[in-house]
């Protein structure tokens, strides 16, 4: 009988497989986690060019799903000043500017389980109600813990109230909505069951040997 990428030895009653470069292969499936929460952010801004500023949004929640509680959201702004309209994106040569580092958004747990990835998307300003109106996409691309390697979009609705007082931070409600799946790592059926199937065989060897 002729076995691929197999010796099986037998040494003082025992029977020993070696294996030549044989594998398991993994497989991977996906797990889905819907997401749905509204975190309380807090705003800060630091102007770095003309019309275009770096923003940070820090936000809490006590419900959000598998305890994804903190949001930490960062991104460059750019305003229109005609149309009081300003565009966000996590790149700023996007709008022209070198030398300036790529910014994340981190949707975490008091753990060490998170997603990762990057926010896009505009704003609205109404000087008259001292309010900005956001919608945008958190678009995730890494994770952390039992979150590895997740993958997915969130939708990002944020309503934000303008302080009286230019060097107060901007407060709202952001909703955070939609899913991302993380992969999950499986043996291959097949393979499993040629290995036990060679284990098997291998016992039916050893006892015909004995007797």
């Amino acid at each position: 009988m002729k076995l691929s990428l197999l010796a099986l030895s037998f040494t003082s009653g025992t029977i020993t497989l070696l294996g030549l470069g044989l594998n398991i292969t993994k497989v991977n499936a996906q797990t889905t986690f819907p997401f749905e929460t509204i975190y309380k952010t807090q705003s800060t801004t630091r102007e770095i060019a003309p019309n275009i500023t770096e923003v940070t949004v820090l936000g809490e929640t006590e419900n959000a799903p598998y305890g994804l509680n903190k949001l930490e959201s960062m991104s460059y702004i750019k305003l229109d000043p005609d149309t009081g309209l300003s565009t966000f994106v996590p790149d700023a040569t996007e709008f022209g500017l070198e030398n300036l580092p790529s910014l994340k958004d981190v949707i975490s747990t008091d753990g060490e389980d998170k997603l990762i990835g990057t926010s896009s998307g505009s704003a609205i300003t109404n000087l008259e109600n001292l309010t900005v109106t956001i919608d945008g996409t958190i678009d995730i691309t890494d994770g952390a813990g039992r979150f590895q390697g997740a993958t997915g979009s969130l939708n990002l609705s944020e309503n934000l109230q303008i302080s009286p007082d230019p060097n107060a931070p901007l407060v709202g409600d952001a909703v955070v909505s939609g899913s991302f799946t993380v992969p999950q790592k499986v043996p291959e059926a097949g393979n499993t069951a040629t290995l036990f199937g060679i284990e098997i065989i291998g016992a039916g060897l050893l006892l015909h040997k004995r007797d």
